[in-house]
């Protein structure tokens, strides 16, 4: 806790920051996100369906972009821990006008925080993180 608290007053949890406090300094796992963040934000819905997901994680496993990220990596390491922190909503039903049909994705999820922070300790902290994992959806 004392870490977060730490990393939190240094950084003042800026935007681009927040990527840095999920995976920690590690530069590959960092832009393999933001690449499935921005390929996300740029649907409408905030969401890629699995197909579209499994061609990203084969797009950044043979460098394409520039990133050369490993297919396990990208299942085990970084999409595992955004599902599981609940940054990301696995099987979230959509329609999808062009197919006509209803289908199962993978959708970013803004978190449902109060506008005043709470008063301190881990809450407190809580609050900071999922106000900047929002302001970096926006954004």
């Amino acid at each position: 806790m004392k870490a977060v608290k730490l990393y939190l007053d240094q950084k003042n949890m800026e935007q681009s920051r927040i990527l840095n406090l999920i995976f920690g300094e590690r530069k590959e796992t960092i832009d393999a996100a933001k690449m499935l963040i921005g390929r996300m934000k740029a649907n409408k819905h905030l969401a890629l369906t699995r197909r579209e997901m499994r061609a990203l994680a084969k797009e950044l496993e043979s460098g394409r972009y520039g990133i050369k990220y490993s297919y396990h990596n990208f299942y085990t390491k970084m999409l595992k821990k955004l599902l599981d922190l609940g940054f990301i909503e696995k099987n979230v039903l959509i329609w999808d006008e062009q197919r006509k049909k209803t289908e199962a994705v993978y959708q970013i999820k803004l978190q449902a925080i109060p506008e005043r922070p709470p008063q301190g300790g881990f809450i407190k902290h809580a609050w900071q993180i999922a106000k900047s994992w929002n302001e970096y959806v926006k954004s």
